[in-house]
Order: C-alpha cells, then sequence, then structure tokens
C-alpha cells in the first residue's frame, strides 16, 4: 500500500509565496513551453515530485527563519530543525532527474528511474510533517561497545578507546523534542511476501535434509523408524522465517531496529531514552485482526521483540507493551498496545482545504511545535536569574557604554543592543502562564536590587513581585503547614480574584496597574497577556527530599539559593525558567550520577541562554552580584 502524500498528485508549485522564487525555466514548470516535448516523460512527472518537495523544504525554513529572533537568522545552522542532509539528498536526486528528462527512454535510463529513491525521500517528508517536536531528519548515531551503565565512569585512556569502539546508526527523523527516533522503511508487500516464502522454502528444505541423515542413522543403529521431527522442526521453520534471511531487507530491518534500540538505551533526552518507531508506509496491517503465520505479522512481531514500536500505513502504532498504568489503552489480541499518530493540530477535518492550503498547515504546525517553549509548562518557576533580568536597566532602557562598567556589564550592554532579550527571548517564555518564585530566589533578589539596583530597577522589582501579607523579605514569617504542598502559592498572599478574574492585591493595585507601571519604565512592549504578579511561595526542597533518594542525594552538592529553585519546580513538576546554564549542566550531571532507577528524571528545565545583570551603582572593579 503506498503512502498517501500529497507530493505524487499536487502541482509543483503549492503555495504562493513572494520570497519564493519561481522556476520558469524548470522542465517541470507549468508554465514552460518545453514540458510537453521533453523526451522522458517518467523522468519529468519524478522531477516534478521532486520539487514540490524541494519547494517545501524552502517555505519550512522560511518559517522557521520567522520565529526566530532577527539576529539568529543570519546565523547558519541555527535553525531549530536541522534539515541539511535532507535537503541535500533532494538535490541529488533533482540533478540526477533534471538529466534523465532531457534523455530519450532506455532500458538503462527507465530503470535508473523505477529505481530511483524519491519515494523513500517522499515517505521520510510525509511522516516528518506529521511530527511534533521535529527535531532532525537524516542523521547518523553512535551505538558504542561498551555497557551502558559504566560509559560516563570512564577517564582518560579508556574513555578514548571507548569512542574508537562504535557502530554507525542511521536515524530518518528525530521527533518528539529527541524522545522518538524513527526509521522509514520502504518494504512493500509483495516484497515481503517473496522474502517470506523464500525463508519457509529453505526452513523446510533444511528440515528434510536434517531428517533424512538423523533418521539414517537412527535406523542403522537401532533399527526403528525414524525419530519425529515435526515439534522441532515447526521450531526451527518458525525461527528461520522470524529472522527471515541474512540478506533480505526484512531482515536488515529488524537488524535496524535493534541497533536503534541499544543506541538510544545508550542515549538520554531530558533525563530519557528515546523510543524507537519502525514506520512502514506500504504495509498495511489490522492489529485486530493480525493473521498469525502471515509475512506481515511476522516481520511486526519480529520488529516488536527489539523493543521497538511499529507505525503502518493507516497510522496506527503498535507498541510492544502498553504505557504504565494506562488501562484504557487500546490492545491487540497479543497485549500490544495500539496508539494513532495525531494529525496536525491547526487543521480542521470540517474545513475543506485544497492541497496547497493542507501542506502550508502542515508546515506551519511543524515550525511551531519545533519550538522548544511549546514544552514549557501553564505553571512556571523563575529563579533568581531571570528575575534580575526582568528589572535590569540594561533589559528595559538604552544604556550608553561607560569606563566604570565591569567588563561582564559592558558585554551585556553590546549584547543588548544587537539583540534585546526580553522582546525576543524572556517575554515568549513567559507571557500567558502563571508564575512564582521561592522565598529564598525572592529575597536573594532583592537583596542585590536593595544593594546596587537603580531607582527604576527597584520600582520594577516592586512591580513584578508580590511577597505576600505579613512577610517581609528581611525576616521572613514561619510558613503555614500545608500552604504550599501543591503548589498553588501561600494562603495568606492577600491576593483576590474579581468575578471578571482581575487580580487585586491588598493595596488596590492590579495586573493591568502592574503592567502599566512596568511598562512606563520600559522601550519595550510589554505584554498585555503577562501575568503579574509573580507570587512567591514556600520552597518544597525538604519535602521532596523526603521522597525522592535522588534529590536526597544531590541536595548538599547545590547551593541553597539553587536548591531551593530547582527542587520546588522539581516537586511541583512546573518548567523552571533559567539563565543558569552552568548550574542546569550541573544539575544533569548529578542526576545521572546518583540514578537509582533507569526512569528517575530531574526537573523540567527552560533554559536562556542570555543574562543581565543590574547596572544601577556599579563601580569599576566592584564584582557583579548574582545567584551563587
Amino acid at each position: 500500500m503506498e503512502v498517501n502524500t500529497t507530493a505524487s498528485t499536487a502541482n509543483p508549485k503549492i503555495i504562493s509565496c513572494d520570497d519564493i522564487p519561481s522556476s520558469p525555466s524548470s522542465p517541470s514548470s507549468p508554465n514552460s513551453d518545453s514540458a510537453s516535448k521533453l523526451p522522458n516523460p517518467l523522468a519529468d512527472e519524478l522531477l516534478t515530485r521532486c520539487l514540490k518537495v524541494s519547494d517545501e523544504i524552502t517555505l519550512l525554513e522560511k518559517k522557521l527563519l520567522q520565529r526566530l529572533p532577527p539576529k539568529q537568522r543570519s546565523k547558519k545552522g541555527n535553525l531549530p530543525i536541522e534539515l541539511r542532509h535532507f535537503k541535500n539528498a533532494i538535490m541529488v536526486e533533482q540533478r540526477l532527474l533534471e538529466g534523465l528528462s532531457y534523455s530519450p527512454p532506455t532500458p538503462k535510463t527507465q530503470h535508473s528511474l523505477r529505481s530511483s529513491n524519491l519515494k523513500f525521500l517522499e515517505s521520510v517528508w510525509a511522516i516528518a510533517k506529521t511530527c511534533s517536536g521535529l527535531q532532525v531528519i537524516f542523521r547518523t548515531v553512535q551505538l558504542f561497545d561498551h555497557p551502558t551503565d559504566n560509559a560516563a565512569k570512564l577517564h582518560g585512556r579508556e574513555k578514548k578507546e571507548l569512542k574508537k569502539k562504535k557502530t554507525p546508526v542511521q536515524v530518518d527523523i528525530i521527533a518528539q523534542s529527541g524522545l522518538e527516533w524513527i526509521k522509514v522503511a520502504g518494504l512493500s508487500e509483495k516484497r515481503l511476501e517473496m522474502e517470506f516464502a523464500k525463508a519457509r522454502w529453505e526452513a523446510e528444505g533444511f528440515r528434510d535434509d536434517e531428517g533424512d541423515k538423523d533418521g539414517e542413522d537412527e535406523q542403522s543403529e537401532n533399527g526403528n523408524n525414524p525419530k519425529n521431527y515435526e515439534e522441532d522442526g515447526e521450531k526451527d521453520i518458525s525461527q528461520t522465517i522470524l529472522e527471515f534471511q541474512h540478506d533480505s531487507d526484512a531482515f536488515s530491518l529488524v537488524k535496524s531496529a535493534r541497533s536503534m534500540v541499544l543506541a538510544a538505551q545508550q542515549t538520554r533526552v531530558q533525563y530519557l531514552h528515546p523510543e524507537i518507531t519502525i514506520v512502514l508506509p506500504n504495509i498495511n496491517y489490522d492489529p485486530q485482526n493480525p493473521q498469525p503465520g502471515s509475512a506481515i505479522h511476522t516481520l511486526i512481531t519480529a520488529i516488536l521483540s527489539t523493543g521497538a514500536r511499529v507505525q503502518t500505513s493507516n497510522n496506527n502504532i503498535i507498541c510492544p507493551t502498553p504505557p504504565p498504568g494506562d488501562e484504557s489503552t487500546l490492545t491487540d489480541n497479543y497485549g500490544n498496545t495500539i496508539t494513532n499518530r495525531s494529525p496536525p493540530p491547526f487543521t480542521s477535518p470540517s474545513t475543506p482545504q485544497t492541497l496547497e492550503s493542507a501542506a502550508e498547515a502542515a508546515l506551519t504546525t511543524l515550525s511551531i511545535t519545533s519550538d522548544p517553549i511549546t514544552l514549557i509548562t501553564p505553571k512556571i518557576l523563575l529563579d533568581c536569574t531571570i528575575l534580575l533580568a526582568l528589572v535590569s536597566d540594561l533589559s528595559h532602557e538604552t544604556v550608553a557604554e561607560q569606563p566604570i562598567f565591569h567588563r561582564y556589564i559592558l558585554q551585556q550592554v553590546r549584547a543588548e543592543k544587537e539583540e534585546p532579550l526580553l522582546p525576543h527571548w524572556i517575554y515568549p517564555s513567559i507571557e500567558g502562564r502563571d508564575m512564582v518564585c521561592t522565598f529564598d530566589a525572592f529575597k536573594r533578589f532583592r537583596e542585590i536590587v536593595e544593594i546596587v539596583g537603580s531607582e527604576n530597577e527597584k520600582l520594577r522589582a516592586k512591580a513584578l513581585v508580590w511577597g505576600g501579607i505579613g512577610r517581609d523579605w528581611r525576616h521572613p514569617s514561619p510558613s503555614k503547614s500545608g500552604s504550599n504542598t501543591t503548589g498553588s502559592g501561600n494562603n495568606d498572599s492577600g491576593i483576590t480574584v474579581t468575578e471578571d478574574g482581575e487580580v487585586v492585591l491588598p493595596d488596590g493595585r492590579t495586573r493591568n496597574t502592574l503592567i502599566s507601571t512596568l511598562q512606563s519604565l520600559s522601550k519595550h512592549t510589554v505584554p498585555t497577556t503577562l501575568k503579574l504578579p509573580i507570587t512567591v511561595v514556600d520552597s518544597l526542597e525538604s519535602q521532596i527530599m523526603s521522597h525522592n533518594p535522588v534529590a536526597a542525594k544531590i541536595g548538599p552538592e547545590l547551593s541553597v539559593v539553587n536548591r531551593s529553585s530547582l527542587f520546588t519546580a522539581w516537586e511541583m513538576g512546573v518548567t523552571i525558567v533559567t539563565t543558569n546554564g552552568s548550574v542546569v549542566k550541573r544539575l544533569e550531571w548529578l542526576v545521572e550520577e546518583n540514578r537509582i532507577k533507569d526512569d528517575d528524571v530531574g526537573p523540567k528545565v527552560h533554559l536562556l541562554a542570555i543574562a543581565r545583570s543590574l547596572v544601577g551603582k556599579m563601580k569599576k572593579g566592584t564584582d557583579i552580584l548574582v545567584e551563587g
């Protein structure tokens, strides 16, 4: 069964876009007078489909660039989706087809066209457009020859020798923000049936030969009839059919699936091992009617035995085991989990769409879901570094370089001129989300603002964060028991919400008032969806360390302020937004070193690797006060 892609039926020009140059001289252009005169129609048809994929790649790149800050658009290799290798493969195929389209059909050229790699590339592209959080198309990962648990502990010569013992493994698509590795196999049902029949025939022949030989020996020695080989023979046949032949496509596919699973077990993304999915776009399979003994069922069973998942042409994804705790999951007759790859969320089945508009909608969805911002939870926790960046004069005002500035301040002044931090990085990450911070981070933040903050920075600090009633950041009052066990904030925060959903502080300030105050002190537009104020919550580090052995082991390795923010976000299950890259990297290393179970994970982190310090009263040679 062929993959239902638009590339095989649609016009090469899929969408009107001023930025995409037309190609009137192309042999496949609809307006080209020479199109009907080309001597090789098959090559021209394939070239038309190839240009269609090429145009969609170009359009996706433009959509991805538009989502980047202006300064980032000029940097090569800075797109959130790596398309370079796939794009090169399309270009190679395009040049080959362009050459053949002007050559008269011959047995040699027709064979080259029928064995074209375009169908496989179209299948990869069609699957990629249905993925969420797409990161890469075509990447080679390494399978190291070592026990996974010992890899991180090797040093020096041992580590150097380890790097030499590796096997390249090809991954066609990396999606789900790195948590899914996909391999697309162009194996057809007809080819599979032929390989299956060959494997059965050779297995039968092997059984007959062995049976005759052993039977003659037994009869000569004991004078009895040959022993019954039915049970062992059937086992040999099943084993041979399961593995097919070592030179068959089916066997290679099962071997690739096993290699990908092993490579994924040596890799962690967001503390987890990636899932492996083998896509069979040309094979139709009904999990509720598996037809045991058939070639398709045998192949799928072999792939599932490696630990990989299987996706067939009807988009059913069959998993080896059901997700833990999910009793409502649909399973087939053999207990394998059946899920379905979700269609793009920005398309409506009830709305008639042309092939062009459907393709553009899929590409738009692809560009949006590739943004790491989509992984941030609706509620977030801000650490001290983000709070400082939100009030700094460097972020809100035009600050001229002065000789008295510390060299790090000078670097930040220049960086802010080239790429403003708030509109391009921080506001998109926090707007529309409920924001909290721990009291330890708030206390450290206010200490720094009081010591080196300018008047405007102090005003912004008061507008941004609300500490609650009766609790001074200099002298914190004891936390009420259970006030923050759910991460919902302090019971005595004093914040009320009107019937219209308007936040009102005890001093009468509302959310709109806070945004207006911040806007009056900033040259950048403050988003009206910013959910001010940022509320202060009690630290939950003691709670998580009491029931999470990994947190208990790594807690003493972190500073009080860092532990307070990271562990509270960890316990609440929310994303922590920070600019402290060194602490995030250290935390990841500590979790890996102290992992107890394979599925142990750390907190969700959204890292903005661009910091801003306060500049208010900074003198030359003074140490910059930042989070420790």
